[in-house]
């Protein structure tokens, strides 16, 4: 385990975390004393109202982002969709060309 120094909303804190996560959790810790320093700038907040509603944006663009990507999700599982109808079709419609073929050549 690593212990890292995280400073949100001007506040300090040792927190430990697995070894090789130290970067990881700074730039966590960054964003989110970034969204504490925004409500800050526009409202006068306790330290750990502030820690509060800094993370409830930062789950909220979470949860956007993942919105945007189910809908991606989605939109690519119905191309797929199609894609495979489609090859159907012209297998289908391959089938009776040669069927078709078949019969001129016979007659």
């Amino acid at each position: 385990m690593a212990d890292v120094q995280l400073v949100i909303g001007g506040q300090r804190y040792t927190v430990s975390c697995g070894e090789g996560q130290e970067e990881n959790l700074k730039e966590l810790a960054r964003q989110l004393d970034e969204k504490v320093s925004f409500i800050k700038s526009r409202m006068p907040v306790g330290e750990s109202l502030g820690v509060v509603m800094g993370a409830l944006l930062l789950a909220s663009d979470l949860s956007e982002k993942n919105q945007t990507l189910e809908a991606a999700r989605t939109e690519n599982a119905v191309s797929t969709e199609v894609l495979a109808q489609t090859t159907q079709l012209i297998e289908k419609v391959s089938e009776r060309i040669s069927a078709v073929a078949e019969t001129i050549e016979n007659a």
